[in-house]
């Protein structure tokens, strides 16, 4: 019998009897992932998150010193809540310096449209990153 390897990486797709006509676009589902935060430590980690009538807070294990938070327009109407240095320099993350360009392996957390990432605010005191992101008054739980 005659075996074969096969890497799908070198011939096309309709040589592997994979037939596609038009290439469909992916749906984007802006009430799920219009706000996010991104912290700079591990997904694994823990994170204390403590949620209040005006204000949602998360506090991780941090020295980076001094840093700031940076509310980022992705796309029209999704937001990226990141941390970093004051100079505007990444905060390492322990383990993980290779995949922090990449936000491989980042610690994340879905906000709620009711949330104000422009108003978000971040400190790093005593080894904690202490964030705080502000809820829409008019929403306030």
């Amino acid at each position: 019998m005659f075996a074969q390897t096969v890497n799908p990486f070198t011939e096309k797709r309709s040589q592997r009897g994979v037939v596609s006509s038009a290439p469909k676009k992916l749906l984007r589902l802006p009430h799920v992932f219009s706000k996010i935060l991104e912290l700079p430590c591990p997904s694994d980690d823990d994170v204390f998150v403590e949620e209040r009538p005006h204000f949602f807070r998360f506090v991780a294990s941090c020295n980076a010193g001094a840093v700031r938070a940076q509310a980022i327009e992705i796309l029209p109407g999704i937001t990226k809540i990141v941390i970093k240095r004051m100079d505007g320099s990444d905060v390492a993350v322990a383990g993980q310096r290779q995949h922090v360009s990449l936000g491989v392996g980042l610690w994340r957390f879905r906000l709620p449209p009711w949330t104000q990432p422009e108003m978000v605010s971040a400190v790093c005191s005593g080894g904690k990153l202490i964030v705080t992101v502000p809820k829409n008054k008019n929403r306030a739980n």
